[in-house]
């Protein structure tokens, strides 16, 4: 049984008002897009990993990080799309993976992606990139390891 069977569609949409709220949208910039499995949300993209994370907070109390999740962003994916979301996966060309990912699989989302232009995601040299994520909000840490949004 997999971690994130305990969180439910309630869940995750508390999780992207949390994340919202937290101004979880400076995250993915900072991270200049490094999530390979991106959730769509009303015109918006999250990442995939830090939501469901956050979900299972929710629900059991306790937070995951994506390194928790098992299968990573993948198993997140896999998870979200469970629950009726649509993941988009930015996985580089020729990526080895040991399974498609779950969005390719049905051909009306395959459809769709094809129509829409594709957006550059901005990127972000990895030196640039914070080492430290509070793990309540996945939210950069300031050099005192405090979170400003948490603490």
């Amino acid at each position: 049984m997999s971690l994130l069977n305990s969180i439910d569609r309630d869940h995750v949409l508390t999780a992207i008002e949390t994340w919202d709220t937290a101004g979880g949208g400076n995250y993915m910039l900072v991270r200049g897009g490094v999530s390979t499995h991106v959730l769509l949300h009303h015109g918006r993209e999250y990442d995939a990993a830090a939501i469901a994370g956050i979900a299972h907070g929710l629900a059991t109390g306790r937070t995951l990080t994506a390194a928790d999740i098992p299968g990573g962003s993948e198993g997140a994916s896999k998870a979200l799309t469970r629950l009726g979301f649509d993941i988009r996966d930015d996985s580089p060309p020729g990526a080895s993976k040991t399974r498609a990912p779950a969005t390719r699989a049905s051909a009306p989302r395959a459809s769709a992606r094809a129509s829409r232009p594709s957006t550059p995601r901005p990127r972000v040299a990895a030196s640039d990139r914070p080492d430290v994520l509070c793990p309540r909000c996945y939210i950069a840490l300031p050099a005192t390891g405090i979170c400003d949004q948490c603490d």
